[in-house]
């Protein structure tokens, strides 16, 4: 979906939702109306529809799955990288404080 940075990919995801809550709304819909069917073949026919219904779904929630996926190992590289850094500035920081030892002796 030629996404790069962070905010394509929330901006993706939001609408990604948005494509999805009038499906599921719909499937819903039709599976009460199947409840209140009287007659098999009416109850075919609403089944139909909900399997066409269920069959759009799926690669929408598939592409949420997705983006979810790619948000939580972008968390955890920060996360990473974040640590990372810490470990070098406090690797500096001790340094340097031997040094200043050093320089005092």
């Amino acid at each position: 979906y030629n996404i790069e940075t962070d905010e394509q990919l929330s901006d993706f995801k939001k609408s990604t939702y948005e494509k999805l809550a009038p499906l599921t709304s719909e499937r819903e819909n039709l599976w009460k109306k199947h409840k209140r069917a009287k007659t098999d073949d009416e109850k075919a026919r609403i089944e139909n529809q909900i399997v066409e219904i269920s069959k759009k779904i799926t690669p929408i929630s598939e592409d949420i799955k997705h983006c979810q996926n790619i948000l939580d190992r972008m968390e955890k590289i920060r996360k990473y990288e974040i640590h990372q850094k810490l470990e070098k500035e406090k690797q500096e920081l001790d340094r340097q404080q031997k040094n200043n030892k050093n320089r005092i002796r």
